[in-house]
């Protein structure tokens, strides 16, 4: 039983596609984390360790507030292929080709965070609204990992 008699549809679509985003990015970056190699092995692999525990706590946040509004929660790898923006895979062994690989998914997620929050701030849902605070952390979150992927890639 949710806590409303009535799902937002606007909530439950903003929400879905960041928990599709965040699914997929999480899996992108514990391939990288396995499987990176090279020059910057020890610093990629600690980073990458700290971004996909952030994402797996967002994610569970994001899915138990899903459900708040009544809805259920998108849970498969085929749903999460069809909302999210980006794809898991990560074709090269090149760490920095590797790095742009997360760095375009982390940008993609921003976008789709912004567009959620403006939204959502149109909504009734107030619950979700004051969520808004948990997609502005996220946002946050993607923003420094821009900041720090561009800041590793660069020459």
């Amino acid at each position: 039983m949710s806590l409303f008699s009535t799902k937002s549809n606007s909530s439950v679509e903003v929400l879905s596609k960041i928990l599709a985003d965040s699914y997929v990015l999480l899996l992108k970056t514990q391939n990288i984390h396995w499987n990176i190699e090279g020059s910057k092995f020890r610093s990629i692999h600690l980073m990458t360790e700290e971004h996909y525990n952030n994402l797996f706590d967002a994610i569970d946040c994001i899915a138990e507030r899903i459900r708040m509004v009544g809805a259920k929660a998108p849970a498969t790898f085929a749903e999460f292929a069809k909302l999210a923006s980006f794809d898991e895979k990560v074709d090269t062994d090149n760490q920095n080709e590797m790095l742009n690989a997360l760095l375009s998914s982390h940008e993609a997620i921003r976008v789709d965070i912004i567009s959620g929050i403006k939204k959502l701030e149109d909504s009734d849902d107030f619950g979700t609204i004051g969520a808004i605070d948990v997609l502005n952390s996220r946002l946050a979150f993607h923003d420094k990992v821009v900041w720090m992927l561009k800041s590793t890639l660069k020459k």
